[in-house]
């Protein structure tokens, strides 16, 4: 009843990652705790997750983003450090001035575990020429983007559509290896990178 419920309001992804608490839960009882308790997650059809988006920004769209004169300097710079580091835009919108390291930064909240990065060069740059931290909610940014992509016409594009790009150009333009994009990710497992973000084509 719970999953069906669910699938009114929320995405197959989002249900499985519940159920994943749930069982979490039942699993800690019983091998914790010493109860014998059956782990009813696993006696339902779990919902199958849709295939991850694959949505790459072309060089047009990106110049109409970051030199179009409808961006605020402020998500001008956001949208330049999310391709040139790979970040979230939780983690983007956290960064203070001590967590810069010269050429690394250090994330101390991520969605797994905090992790250091290297920066290139130009993400150096915009972040030692910007105000940090830069005190804008997370809701208003993602506003201020959908509005930026509405104005342009630029469909079907999330700010996380930049992370995936970002670690796609990482692999394919910068050659790093699995292993190194991984750490940049903050990945533990290389089926996330491999399957998600990293668009190879057969050409």
């Amino acid at each position: 009843r719970f999953r069906d419920k669910q699938k009114k309001i929320v995405k197959e992804n989002t249900i499985n990652r519940r159920l994943d608490v749930i069982s979490t839960i039942f699993t800690t009882v019983r091998k914790e705790w010493d109860y014998a308790l059956k782990n009813p997650v696993l006696s339902i059809r779990r919902p199958k997750n849709p295939e991850p988006r694959n949505r790459r920004f072309t060089n047009h769209e990106l110049d109409k983003l970051i030199k179009g004169n409808r961006a605020s300097p402020k998500l001008r710079v956001i949208i330049q450090i999310a391709l040139e580091t790979a970040m979230r835009q939780s983690e983007i919108l956290r960064v203070k001035p001590e967590h810069i390291k010269g050429n690394t930064i250090f994330i101390p909240i991520a969605k797994t575990k905090p992790r250091t990065i290297p920066l290139t060069s130009k993400a150096i740059s915009l972040l030692n020429n910007s105000e940090l931290p830069f005190n804008i909610m997370g809701n208003a940014l993602s506003k201020q983007w959908r509005k930026l992509c509405k104005h342009y016409g630029i469909e079907d594009a999330h700010f996380h559509d930049l992370r995936r790009q970002s670690l796609t150009n990482f692999m394919l333009k910068k050659k790093l290896s699995v292993a190194e994009t991984m750490m940049i990710a903050g990945h533990s497992d290389p089926r996330m990178l491999l399957r998600t973000y990293n668009n190879l084509t057969v050409e």
